[in-house]
């Protein structure tokens, strides 16, 4: 199975917004909907979005979830970030003056969740740190890691719900994947585990 991964970077915080399928399949999967709606519509291009994956609750990766929400598609988040999705001092999105409130999760995740969507099968990590309720998607040797990993850095730690000792256990963690494993970030560039482990170990 070969997955077809286009990146859509865009909302206020420039959040990688990621479309996620099989090659030639008639659906997908939206990992953290931050960026415009029209902008990750033409990504999809016409395809079934039958989930939206949230590696953890802060605004800028679910600001635009709700019109695909509405179209039907589900919810997945962890359990210990689906309290943000109904209450704006959760998600910070008073940042940028908004009140954004979802409905409630579908599909509570946690550590060790499987689950298939689009023809995708997706195991749930839980990497806390940047939020109590952050995960990783993996799915064979591609890692969707949210605000855990970044490029040569990795998520803040001083927002409400940021703990220091649990993200270096989480990039401990996944600096024992596979090096060739590519980690698609929330914001910034994609990297390798390979490409970590100096930085991040």
């Amino acid at each position: 199975m070969e997955l077809d991964i286009k990146t859509v970077v865009g909302g206020p915080l420039e959040v990688n917004t990621y479309v996620v399928g099989t090659d030639g399949g008639d659906e997908c999967v939206l990992v953290d909907p931050g960026a415009e709606f029209a902008s990750v519509e033409g990504a999809v291009c016409g395809r079934n979005v039958t989930a939206v994956l949230l590696t953890h609750g802060h605004f800028d990766h679910m600001l635009y979830a709700k019109p695909w929400l509405d179209r039907g598609a589900k919810l997945y988040i962890h359990e210990q970030d689906a309290a943000a999705l109904g209450d704006p001092s959760l998600n910070l999105s008073g940042v940028i003056g908004a009140t954004l409130i979802l409905p409630a999760a579908d599909e509570l995740v946690k550590e060790g969740s499987l689950f298939t969507e689009a023809g995708v099968t997706f195991n749930v990590l839980h990497t806390p740190g940047h939020t109590p309720g952050g995960v990783c998607y993996q799915c064979g040797n591609v890692l969707f890691c949210g605000d855990t990993l970044f490029y040569h850095s990795y998520g803040r730690i001083d927002l409400p719900g940021g703990d220091s000792g649990a993200m270096a256990a989480s990039l401990t963690r996944l600096m024992l994947l596979p090096g060739d494993t590519i980690a698609y970030p929330g914001h910034g560039m994609k990297t390798k585990i390979a490409w970590e482990r100096g930085t991040n170990a």
